[in-house]
């Protein structure tokens, strides 16, 4: 897999080169990348669960252990899942009306690396306890990513 270079290329959009780059990468190295970035985005909130629960003894119960290590994981990539499926849905209203040529499965893609920077903003966020205007801050910075990156591709021709 080429994590390290879809991480790069993430990080410099929404340059064209980055982006065709990125275009060309499989959706399996695609869905690796944004479930690791989401695994590592719900990680503070797992391991404050993880400290928080403690039984009389001050150990941690097989139940607890069991949760993170197994429903953590599955429920991370639900969520991820619905949540680039629904922003990716948000990308094709943007790519309807500034009327480029672009498919769903691209806009998808395009959607996990434009994640990129907000996610990293926003754990951030999640560990350092700031406040709602960096939240909207990174939606900003998404809403920015994604179009710039679809103006990239051509119009359609009617």
């Amino acid at each position: 897999m080429k994590l390290g270079t879809i991480l790069k290329n993430s990080l410099l959009l929404p340059k064209k080169d980055a982006l065709f780059k990125l275009n060309r990468m499989n959706m399996r190295d695609t869905l690796v990348f944004i479930n690791l970035l989401f695994l590592i985005l719900f990680l503070p909130d797992a391991i404050r669960f993880v400290q928080n629960v403690k039984d009389t003894n001050g150990s941690i119960p097989d139940v607890v252990i069991i949760q993170v290590v197994f429903l953590y994981p599955a429920l991370t990539i639900f969520l991820t899942t619905l949540i680039v499926t629904a922003l990716a849905g948000i990308s094709y209203l943007i790519r309807n009306s500034l009327n480029r040529k672009l498919a769903y499965h691209q806009l998808w893609k395009m959607t996990s690396y434009a994640l990129t920077w907000p996610i990293i903003i926003f754990l951030f966020i999640k560990i350092f306890m700031l406040n709602l205007l960096f939240i909207l801050i990174s939606i900003v910075i998404f809403l920015y990513l994604i179009t710039k990156m679809i103006l990239i591709y051509p119009k359609r021709h009617k």
